[in-house]
């Protein structure tokens, strides 16, 4: 009887004790033989496989916060889906220009946003002319939602497939996919292994930032694919451009809890999201996000990344 008791004791303790399970599936970091990819024939554009699942998110989706910390964490489930491995490049873009004789909106209504110690419109800044160096290997930069859209509808009818933006849905699962495995994001010193963002290199220029406390030799945009990939293989997914989203800002799209991959096809703001070079402490993760009034918006710290509809 003695001993009994003694086994129930033990069992009380240990369930009482032992961490619960997670409610999320989690990938670990895929190595780079078992990435699946793709590469679209006429651009060049490289896309990987992101598998299906569910991940944890902490959105409080609040258009008036540059992030989304929140206590109460929520689910996102996604079916799987091909994501671009890197933003669109400048050299990508320029393909789609030249094939097309599209004019972007900076272009058409001949300025663009710049950083002077306050956000200024600036005449004479678009995808070629950035207001910083660039080669055809960084990101576009100063193309607007109605540039991004502009290029994915091409491209659904030329190249191999359907391509579009990605939902915020979507662009989170892919973001986090993996991330409990330490792929993303590392601490604040060690962020620039991963990600351009706002650091000590930014000084030279705005030597009144707070900047993250180390160096990723960048000032303004890197060549993507410069930093380590994500767990999901996907490169500059937190850092050097806001990427625009496919659908509409909705603040009530995650109140449910777990969600399949919501999305919000009406709407008057649109979403970017993962911070940028521009991005400093607290402006920087899978939950970094933006709220932009007007389609037309550009600047040059926002880009874009393309999805392959299956």
């Amino acid at each position: 009887m003695k001993s009994l008791f003694i086994t129930l004791l033990f069992l009380f303790v240990f369930l009482h004790s032992a961490p619960l399970p997670s409610l999320s599936v989690r990938y670990p970091c895929a190595h780079a033989s078992e990435i699946e990819t793709w590469k679209e024939p006429l651009t060049g554009m490289e896309f990987v496989r992101v598998p299906a699942g569910c991940v944890r998110m902490h959105c409080a989706m609040d258009p008036k916060a540059a992030s989304l910390p929140d206590a109460k964490p929520r689910e996102i489930c996604g079916q799987g889906l091909w994501a671009g491995k890197y933003e669109v490049t400048r050299g990508q873009f320029r393909i789609f220009v030249e094939a097309t004789g599209y004019r972007t909106d900076a272009e058409k209504e001949g300025f663009s946003w710049l950083y002077t110690g306050k956000w200024e419109k600036k005449s004479g800044f678009s995808w070629e002319k950035a207001g910083f160096d660039q080669t055809d290997d960084h990101p576009v930069v100063h193309v607007s939602w109605n540039d991004a859209t502009a290029m994915a509808a091409w491209l659904s009818e030329t190249g191999s497939g359907r391509f579009r933006l990605l939902t915020e849905a979507e662009w989170h699962y892919a973001c986090e996919t993996g991330a409990e495995a330490d792929c993303t994001t590392a601490g604040a010193e060690g962020i620039c292994t991963s990600a351009n963002v706002a650091d000590r290199t930014a000084l030279s220029a705005f030597p009144a930032w707070k900047t993250f406390p180390c160096e990723d030799g960048f000032v303004y945009t890197s060549p993507v694919g410069q930093f380590k990939p994500n767990g999901a293989g996907l490169h500059d997914m937190q850092g050097n451009v806001w990427e625009w989203m496919e659908d509409f800002c909705d603040i009530d799209a995650y109140r449910d809890g777990s969600m399949h991959s919501p999305h919000t096809p009406r709407g008057s703001m649109h979403t970017v999201r993962g911070g940028s070079w521009y991005s400093g402490l607290g402006y920087v993760g899978c939950s970094s996000r933006d709220v932009l009034l007007s389609p037309s918006r550009r600047s040059y710290d926002i880009g874009f990344r393309l999805l392959r509809v299956p």
